[in-house]
């Protein structure tokens, strides 16, 4: 290296050696070609020692040959112009071979730091790749604390307390850089003064962002431009790897969720048609003793409720399974209500069930069984929550037919009319309670299915009014 005594030893041994090599072969070699060879130790000793040794070796190079080659031999007197010019060749190679190794040899030391940097970055993404993302990054941040000294991750919701290692400088470093998005701290040109060095994780300057903390080297020595710049490489990666940890997390919950919906949905579709043959049996068996037996009625009721309530599962399982599609056909609903009125079943005693059906409502384009299932949760709903009766009215109105179930009950207030169509719904603050909670939400996926509209609002009783709306069937021509 430059400046190292065995560099000079090296420059006065070469010198000597061609000295002596010249003197004796002189007579054969000539003084042109003997002062050439006084250049060998100048350009090995300027590649490989610096510019002082190099230096060193033209200068002795210089008396050598004026001494033991020039005329008057073994004396320092010049005689001519190409002694002079000779000496200052050899300091001019000196200079110009020792800048050009020096340039040669900082260019090989970059290139060597960049292949080891990259080098080091490569190791670092293999071990953050190599297991599960939260244990890889456990690893990463120990790897780190092995090489650069002791390492954390700082996150925005959760800053280090000063009696952890940090003081109050630090923190104040670790705000800086988690706010803007800059390395701050130990060896940066923010709050140079503190301990740690605080790198963003994150590329892009955010509000708040997660940090890798670095304490000051063991041995106290101020960290360079490179070595930052080397940590906020794996900062990076390490930060990267964080994301892909939070993305694999969020991709397993979602999986999980999905495979509990599907699960559920699967049950339930399950035990709603399980439930269909057997419940439909003991449906029918209550009736034949309700029509000798009066108090089997009561039983006979709830056997039907409990009927309903299969069936509602079933349509929930349908609507949640994407399975929902209409099996259109014309539809009059003159013959729909009246079939659904002579099907109900269940109906409080105490609730009259009024019917103000024009005979001559147009024709629909409708699924007759969803319909079906509509009209008859509809009037069941109103039914529970009715005082004495409950209107089923229907009536064309330019092309749309309406129907409106009426009950003369407590109402809905105006911020519960949109969510009581949510599965499991019950309205707060109300008597309205009861029920499944599923028969509205049916509705709803029913309707939406078959493009009706349908909502909840007061009538003029002050109960509520459930309004479905269809178009009329466009007829062919």
């Amino acid at each position: 290296m430059r400046g190292e005594p065995t560099s000079y030893l090296l420059a006065i041994v070469g010198v000597a050696i061609v000295a002596a090599v010249t003197a004796t072969w002189l007579s054969v070699l000539g003084v042109a070609s003997c002062a050439l060879l006084f250049l060998v130790p100048v350009l090995l000793i300027a590649a490989r020692g610096g510019v002082g040794p190099a230096l060193v070796a033209a200068a002795g190079g210089a008396l050598a040959y004026n001494f033991f080659l020039l005329p008057p031999r073994f004396t320092f007197r010049i005689h001519g112009f190409d002694n002079v010019v000779s000496v200052f060749v050899l300091f001019a190679v000196a200079l110009v071979t020792s800048r050009l190794a020096n340039a040669l040899k900082t260019r090989e030391a970059e290139a060597d730091a960049r292949a080891a940097a990259n080098a080091q970055a490569a190791l670092f993404s293999l071990l953050l790749g190599r297991s599960e993302a939260v244990e890889a990054i456990t690893h990463a941040v120990a790897w780190l604390t092995q090489e650069y000294g002791e390492a954390r991750i700082i996150l925005p919701g959760d800053m280090p307390e000063e009696k952890e290692g940090i003081s109050t400088l630090d923190l104040s470093a670790a705000a800086w850089a988690m706010h803007n998005g800059d390395i701050t701290g130990h060896g940066s040109a923010i709050m140079s003064a503190a301990d740690w060095t605080f790198l963003p994780l994150n590329p892009r300057p955010q509000l708040a962002t997660d940090l890798l903390a670095i304490a000051r080297p063991i041995n106290g020595a101020t960290r360079t431009e490179p070595e930052l710049a080397q940590l906020q490489v794996l900062g990076r990666l390490l930060g990267q790897a964080r994301d892909r940890a939070a993305l694999e997390n969020e991709r397993h919950a979602r999986e999980r969720l999905e495979d509990r919906e599907a699960f559920r949905r699967t049950l339930l579709a399950s035990l709603a048609h399980d439930f269909r043959t057997p419940l439909t049996v003991v449906t029918g068996e209550l009736a034949k003793l309700a029509a000798a037996d009066h108090g089997v009625v009561y039983a006979l009721a709830e056997a039907r409720r409990l009927d309903r309530m299969m069936d509602d599962l079933v349509g929930a399982a349908r609507i949640e399974s994407g399975d929902l599609k209409p099996n259109w056909e014309p539809v009059d609903l003159v013959d729909v209500i009246a079939d659904v009125r002579s099907s109900l079943g269940g109906l409080p005693e105490d609730v009259a069930l009024v019917q103000n059906v024009s005979m001559d409502l147009p024709m629909v384009d409708a699924d007759p069984v969803l319909l079906r299932h509509i009209l008859i949760n509809l009037i069941h709903n109103a039914a529970r929550h009715a005082n004495s009766s409950v209107a089923v009215t229907a009536r064309a109105d330019n092309d749309v037919v309406e129907i409106m179930i009426d009950d003369d009950g407590p109402g809905i207030p105006l911020d519960e009319r949109t969510r009581i169509f949510n599965r499991f719904a019950r309205v707060e603050g109300s008597d309205r309670t009861g029920g499944s909670g599923l028969g509205l939400a049916i509705v709803k996926g029913f309707a939406d299915a078959m493009g009706m509209g349908v909502a909840a609002e007061p009538n003029e009783n002050g109960g509520a009014c459930f309004r479905l709306t269809m178009p009329v069937r466009v007829m062919n021509t």
